[in-house]
């Protein structure tokens, strides 16, 4: 009985898979919209882009690709530090690889924007506010550092030699502390970050330089009489300065840049919106975020090629001077590479989609 039950099961199944082989052999579009869909998905599984915070120096880019790197499952990992973002390629998850970089003692977030266009918006929303609370922390340290670098430059030395004088740089001292720990406290947690990872960076000079000189500096006004006379010098002022500057340097940078961004859209700008796809032999025009990798565009003249490829029909000449800046159309034919943003001048061409959204030259 448990035979004849097996064996009736077993039937049934294979009706049911001779089923579903025959109905999937009567839509081959739908085979190949799972195909295409299926390597899209891995495509986007396979690369991964990272917002990374608190990156602040060349030595931070090279510690954060070198610990993505030894990640298993990752490829290869380059950052682009103008643009604080890492790209990373191989098959592992989002979570690790955060995880990793905020062990290395940096922060980081998987960019989830739908196109470049999209992230430089949040990017640039992003760096106006990190630049005015650049501003905000330049304005208080450089309040109290210019006033006490005029005075030890003009006025008097910055030196303790009686009480009154001990009480007033006390006091001053604890103004710089303020300083420290409100306009500079992103350099001390950058510093602590790097020292438990056995690294340095920027931010491990800055802290050391500038708590090194507050430290002397409350020494002298806590015990005078154990220094000599010549080295009862304060330097709350070189504190002050120091944070100030530098926050002054990280806010011009962020200026530039903001410019570098808008030149990036005017690029992005030139990229067309649509894209005229061929699909179940038919064309259909089709915004460019939904273009699939290995699909069939056609492109007439006059238009613009909206993603990367190879040509597999047809003859045409294409201005790449936005790209090349040479202003004679280069000729096309089957076989040859198309960029995103160029214009086909005369013939009508059908190229194959090799690289679409953030993976085509233009984003």
């Amino acid at each position: 009985m448990k035979n004849a039950n097996a064996n009736n099961n077993d039937k049934g199944a294979n009706k049911q898979a001779s089923f579903q082989a025959n109905n999937t052999a009567k839509n081959p579009a739908t085979v190949g919209s799972k195909t295409a869909n299926l390597k899209n998905n891995v495509q986007k599984r396979a690369q991964h882009l990272l917002i990374i915070d608190g990156a602040s120096c060349a030595s931070c880019v090279t510690k954060i690709e070198k610990t993505l790197r030894t990640l298993k499952g990752v490829k290869s990992a380059e950052m682009n530090f103008a643009q604080r973002t890492v790209m990373v390629v191989g098959n592992v998850l989002e979570s690790t690889l955060i995880s990793a970089i905020e062990i290395a003692g940096y922060n980081a977030k998987i960019d989830t924007s739908e196109s470049e266009e999209q992230a430089l918006d949040e990017k640039d929303e992003a760096d106006a506010q990190y630049y005015k609370k650049l501003i905000r922390d330049m304005s208080i340290a450089l309040l109290l550092g210019v006033p006490l670098m005029i005075y030890g430059l003009v006025i008097g030395e910055m030196t303790v030699t009686t009480s009154t004088e001990r009480l007033v740089w006390f006091t001053i001292g604890l103004l710089t502390f303020g300083v420290m720990l409100f306009s500079g406290k992103h350099f001390y947690i950058g510093a602590w970050n790097s020292f438990k990872n056995h690294s340095a960076n920027m931010d491990t000079l800055i802290a050391s330089g500038t708590a090194t000189a507050w430290l002397y500096s409350m020494a002298v006004v806590a015990v005078p009489e154990l220094l000599p006379e010549m080295a009862r010098h304060v330097y709350f002022e070189a504190t002050a300065m120091i944070i100030g500057l530098i926050n002054l340097g990280l806010a011009l940078e962020v200026k530039a840049r903001g410019k570098t961004s808008e030149a990036i859209k005017r690029l992005i700008g030139l990229q067309p919106k649509t894209a005229r796809v061929i699909r179940d032999g038919k064309d259909i025009d089709i915004p460019i975020v939904n273009v699939l990798l290995n699909d069939l565009i056609r492109v007439r003249p006059g238009e613009k090629i909206s993603v990367d490829g190879l040509v597999t029909e047809g003859h045409t000449a294409v201005d790449e001077s936005m790209l090349t800046g040479e202003p004679m159309p280069v000729e096309k034919a089957k076989g040859d590479k198309v960029v995103a943003g160029t214009i086909n001048k005369s013939g009508s061409i059908v190229f194959k989609a090799t690289r679409v959204g953030k993976g085509t030259a233009l984003a």
